[in-house]
């Protein structure tokens, strides 16, 4: 559903930003939660690049047009917190990169921004490609059996044993089909929809209590074996980090609380993105015939028929703007919320102290003030000369400023590599009669249907140059047997950087 009528303009409220009237108490809160993603899209073509709106007792501002975002983000980004809307994620998260402000925040981002810079991450290279060898290994058997896959589900897999080995030296893969089903549940407790059960008292035990409880026993085995790992092995760049990182003003280690919050952030957030921004990647080339026909003739130019490497991938320049034209049109995080400390004034118009602020990906990415035909496919827009052309903050997938996503760069290298090898070896199609949509209010911006695609192997393609340098040492993770079985019967529902 789209905005539809704008309040009246008076000279007494004229640097007040237009926006829908909504109804009374609740305001706009009926169109958000039918279909978010539409209702935001149609506040930008409906009233402009800053929109008031109110979302039941709060007042809310999208706010869309590049300088402005750029006041947010960058110029102004001491004035602007996280906000009410992300307290729901410390349910599960804890005080982790995602949740937390201020002090705490930066000497946190500090300690573990090491683990995240482009010289370490191109070092996971060998653990991506083994990883990816692995499940295309599968896939090459189901692709003879014409069995389809759902690349949804063999995404988040992929993404989370490449992060886990890569970041932690420990192999997550045997446990991978049930946290699937775990992170599903994380989506669904930390976005209330007004429910009756969610006004319950704290104390009762609802099926979201048991859900919340079910979480925290599977994460907290995979922290307590994360750090048994490390303890034995030394192995991990980034636990190792935090093993040793210390507060600033006290001098004392992280506390036990600190470093499973910070795992389980970066668990959860770190894998779940990639594997959106890979599913929405993989089924555009699919769907372009004339982008999959280039990409393959880089391919073969620049890897002859051998596997990306640290030396190679930044060769892969037409790839990457296949990547970045699918992260504009399908940003993974495509909200961020935040709340003003104090007043400011946002695209000509004034925003209140306390009002809470949408910036949206997603919108920006598909303002025709800054994007020709946004609705299409196209790479081209990421030749070096349009980048020049555009204005910076037209395009932000992974935010900007000072909490940019930490991860960004191991999610691009991620993201090149996965999508050549899969290309080298497989066509990919979606079934006949499958039509994806999104627009539910979670964290990501995965598809609300599974996306079931047919495979079909290439011919001599990555033939013979399957076998990747030895990663780091791992160890097998372990759930338990109770916890699996329950985990397993629940219901999927859709999927959340610091």
């Amino acid at each position: 559903m789209t905005a539809t009528t704008a309040p009246a303009t008076t000279p007494r409220d004229a640097a007040r930003a237009p926006g829908p009237k909504g109804v009374p108490l609740l305001g706009s809160l009926g169109s958000w939660r039918r279909n978010t993603a539409e209702f935001l899209l149609g506040l930008q073509r409906d009233y402009g690049e800053t929109v008031r709106m109110r979302l039941g007792p709060m007042t809310v501002h999208q706010v869309t047009g590049p300088d402005a975002v750029q006041q947010v983000l960058v110029k102004n980004n001491g004035n602007y917190v996280r906000g009410p809307l992300y307290e729901q994620f410390s349910v599960v998260m804890g005080k982790g990169l995602l949740t937390s402000d201020g002090d705490y925040w930066r000497s946190h981002r500090r300690a573990v921004q090491p683990a995240f810079q482009k010289n370490t991450i191109l070092d996971i290279v060998p653990n991506i490609v083994t990883a990816t060898n692995e499940m295309l290994d599968e896939w090459e058997a189901k692709a003879a059996r014409d069995e389809p896959v759902d690349l949804m589900t063999e995404m988040l897999r992929l993404t989370l044993i490449t992060l886990s080995r890569s970041l932690f030296a420990y192999d997550i893969k045997p446990s991978s089909k049930v946290l699937k089903h775990i992170v599903d549940d994380v989506v669904e407790v930390m976005f209330r929809r007004g429910t009756p059960s969610e006004m319950l008292p704290s104390w009762l035990p609802t099926d979201r209590k048991h859900k919340i409880a079910r979480i925290h026993r599977v994460f907290d085995k995979i922290v307590a074996d994360v750090r048994e790992n490390y303890g034995r092995t030394g192995e991990g760049s980034l636990i190792s980090l935090m093993e040793q990182a210390e507060d600033p003003v006290t001098g004392e280690p992280w506390t036990d609380q600190e470093l499973r919050d910070e795992l389980l952030t970066i668990y959860l957030a770190g894998h779940e993105t990639t594997a959106v921004s890979l599913c929405w990647t993989l089924l555009s080339i699919a769907n372009h015939p004339p982008v999959q026909e280039e990409l393959d003739a880089e391919i073969a130019q620049v890897l002859g028929g051998g596997l990306p490497d640290r030396q190679n991938t930044d060769a892969l320049t037409y790839t990457r703007m296949v990547v970045d034209e699918s992260l504009r049109m399908h940003p993974p995080i495509w909200i961020f919320p935040r709340a003003a400390v104090e007043a400011d004034s946002l695209g000509g118009y004034d925003i209140e102290a306390g009002s809470s602020i949408l910036l949206s990906p997603l919108v920006s990415h598909h303002n025709p003030l800054h994007w020709d035909n946004p609705l299409a496919f196209d790479p081209n827009r990421f030749t070096e000369q349009a980048v020049k052309e555009r204005p910076r903050m037209a395009y932000f997938p992974f935010g900007a400023g000072p909490r940019q996503c930490i991860g960004n760069t191991m999610a691009l290298l991620e993201l090149r590599t996965i999508v050549t090898m899969i290309n080298q070896r497989f066509k990919l199609s979606m079934i006949p009669g499958h039509s994806l949509q999104y627009g539910s209010p979670v964290i990501s911006l995965r598809p609300l249907q599974d996306v079931m695609v047919r495979l079909t192997a290439r011919e001599g393609r990555g033939a013979g140059s399957r076998t990747a340098p030895a990663p780091a040492p791992t160890v097998t993770a372990t759930v338990g047997h109770d916890t699996a079985e329950a985990a397993q019967k629940c219901p999927v529902t859709g999927g959340s950087g610091g």
